[in-house]
């Protein structure tokens, strides 16, 4: 029996120091194995093993692609730890951006929303939260990767395929535009790259919860 991470390619790229300080934690509380894509190394995880995530898209992957007994998100992690120094963001409210690729994960809703407490921030919902969210930036305003829909299917085919809406790159960023007009705090938080982007393309001061988290010194 074994805990597999996955650290996710785009995050380990995006935020470099926080995926390194992320990674030195894992490793501090037990064995567990770094292991590298989920897109070449999804079937590395057998059904005595825990599949570690942080990345949405990887959870999804691994899920249909591999054999996992048990996917596991970083996020709750964190939250069960009584012990993680939390930093301390003195109350300041935000919106949180859930994302399409984790509407159907309520542990992963709570996990975030629980993690944002503990980091003195009050959360600001969106009328469309939780499963209710059909967001999921430069993702869904593009059609669906070939790979993502070879390895996950019956998530991006079968049953969200009549998510992707490709646009051209002038309607893509008045749609941003338009969407992020509904935010009434200064920065919004997400847990995903492709949201992330969006949110920022829209002008949006967007914030992934690892940055939160893990701060620059």
């Amino acid at each position: 029996m074994a805990t597999l991470f996955f650290p996710g390619c785009q995050v380990k790229k995006d935020y470099p120091e926080a995926s390194k300080k992320l990674a030195e934690y894992i490793q501090s509380k037990g064995a567990v194995e770094t292991v590298g894509c989920c897109r070449v190394d999804h079937g590395k995880a057998t059904q005595s093993d825990t599949a570690l995530v942080v990345c949405n898209n990887c959870a999804n992957l691994v899920s249909e692609s591999g054999d996992p007994g048990e996917i596991a998100f970083v996020w709750e992690m964190i939250d069960s730890d009584p012990s993680f120094p939390f930093p301390d963001y003195h109350g300041e409210k935000m919106i949180l951006q859930d994302c399409w690729m984790a509407a159907d994960r309520p542990n992963v809703h709570k996990a975030i929303r629980s993690l944002l407490g503990k980091m003195n921030i009050q959360v600001v919902e969106l009328p469309e939260n939780r499963e209710k969210t059909t967001f999921c930036g430069m993702n869904l305003t593009a059609p669906c990767n070939p790979s993502n829909a070879k390895l996950a299917p019956k998530r991006y085919v079968e049953e969200g395929g009549h998510m992707f809406h490709p646009m051209e790159p002038e309607e893509r960023q008045a749609y941003f535009n338009d969407y992020c007009k509904q935010f009434t705090t200064d920065k919004v938080v997400c847990y995903c790259k492709s949201c992330r982007g969006a949110l920022l393309a829209g002008g949006a001061d967007a914030k992934h919860i690892i940055q939160l988290l893990f701060p620059e010194d």
